[in-house]
């Protein structure tokens, strides 16, 4: 009931919440430049405003590439469609025969499909980008903050409370940032040879497209197949339906295994060894309680609850640690 009532909370107070999960996560991942600001004797809010710059910088570069990909896709779907119905016949009629069922599709509910599918991930995206930047504002105040919890927190419950708490604090802070750093580097190359795919085959709106591959990168197991499938999408709206698409399709989806199935598990380790169902549960479970926004953050805060159970014994002193594993 307890549980229940927490997601309930959750989702209800979404809008509040939401920033300041992110901003509690920056503090994790932006810890060592801090760090590093103290010791090359750099105030701490004159980093946090150049950041804060920075994202801005970013969010008004990627809103105006966004803003005008998504403008021309809508605007030239209507326009596609023949090209999509001239090249359909052949390809719905082997499908047919195969025993898909795909006779009843026209090329009208394939426009559909792609531009509804396009809307919900940039519009996915926008909310991401601009929670993200509150969270930056956020993330000013909690990182001033801190040093007074700390020191209430002794004078509360004593200096050992004290240092379990930052060890454990310590052990959260690792394995998040090792997934960030892991899935960053993983959706960075990701999206720069899904780029160089798309740029072989003559896309359009490439821009949107690796911006989709980018960040639904994110989203564990099923996030790359989702951006596999509308980036497709895109391309045979604009493009037409022929051989290209299927080549396109098998090209894209060689780029996620390279890097979701080979190089990540080698990179992570046995670190961040969780198992697939819990992160399916981790991911059901988020989506309900923040939408689309709860998948990107579901393994961070997933990552966040395993660390404190696992080092969280009976009478809130740390368990036996055989492993730096998560879960």
């Amino acid at each position: 009931m307890g549980l229940a009532l927490l997601a309930l909370v959750l989702q209800l107070f979404q809008a509040v919440l939401r920033p300041l999960a992110i901003a509690f996560l920056l503090v994790l991942i932006t810890t060592p430049l801090v760090r590093y600001s103290k010791q090359k004797h750099i105030p701490v809010w004159l980093t946090f405003l150049g950041l804060i710059i920075v994202a801005i910088g970013l969010l008004i570069l990627v809103s105006s590439l966004v803003s005008l990909d998504n403008s021309s896709l809508a605007e030239e779907i209507p326009r596609f469609r023949e090209k999509i119905s001239q090249g359909s016949g052949p390809v719905l009629k082997l499908a047919s025969k195969l025993g898909f069922g795909l006779d009843k599709i026209s090329a009208e509910d394939i426009g559909k499909i792609a531009a509804k599918g396009a809307l919900i991930g940039l519009g996915a995206i926008r909310t991401l980008l601009s929670e993200l930047l509150l969270a930056m504002i956020l993330l000013m105040f909690v990182v001033q903050s801190r040093p007074a919890f700390f020191g209430m927190v002794e004078r509360r419950y004593g200096a050992d409370e004290l240092h379990r708490i930052q060890d454990k604090l310590k052990k959260i802070q690792g394995d998040v940032v090792t997934y960030f750093g892991t899935k960053t580097l993983m959706s960075l190359g990701t999206a720069a040879l899904s780029l160089i795919v798309l740029l072989l085959f003559g896309a359009r709106f490439i821009s949107v497209s690796v911006l989709l591959i980018f960040l639904l990168n994110y989203i564990p197991i099923i996030g790359s197949m989702v951006a596999l499938v509308v980036v497709v999408m895109i391309y045979l709206i604009t493009m037409g339906l022929s051989a290209s698409v299927g080549w396109l399709f098998l090209a894209l989806l060689a780029v996620q295994v390279l890097f979701g199935n080979i190089l990540e598990p080698r990179l992570a380790g046995k670190r961040l060894n969780i198992s697939p169902i819990l992160i399916l549960i981790s991911l059901y479970v988020w989506a309900w309680i923040w939408g689309v926004v709860g998948m990107f953050l579901a393994m961070p805060l997933t990552i966040m609850v395993l660390v404190m159970i696992r080092h969280t014994g009976k009478n809130g002193k740390p368990a036996h640690d055989d492993s730096n594993q998560a879960g």
